[in-house]
């Protein structure tokens, strides 16, 4: 199966040596379609504008470190406590987010 996500680990801003979250997003030439462990949530949200500056912004390449899938899914396990969502899973939540306009995330309850 072709990977359609490719997955950041995030660094803590003080201590890049600290991963506390990860992005998974679809890169190329559409739309951001980016999905992230919100520390402040502890859950999995779309939210392609949080994810964009430290994808993207020059400034905030070093809070970012590109890593496969296999290391996503440890990083998931071992630091987040959590199961990183399947692809499928991913881009589910990423066409629930586009049609709600949830760029920031989704409401919350």
């Amino acid at each position: 199966m072709t990977e359609t996500f490719a997955y950041k680990a995030i660094l803590r801003s003080d201590d890049r040596s600290t991963i506390t979250s990860l992005i998974a997003y679809q890169p190329g030439e559409q739309a951001l379609r980016a999905v992230l462990w919100s520390v402040p949530r502890q859950q999995w949200i779309y939210a392609p504008h949080i994810a964009a500056p430290i994808l993207y912004d020059d400034q905030e390449q070093d809070r970012g470190r590109p890593v496969d899938r296999r290391t996503a899914e440890q990083i998931s396990q071992d630091v987040l406590q959590t199961e990183l969502p399947s692809e499928s899973e991913l881009t589910e939540m990423s066409e629930e987010g586009e049609r709600n306009g949830w760029n920031y995330g989704p409401p919350r309850s």
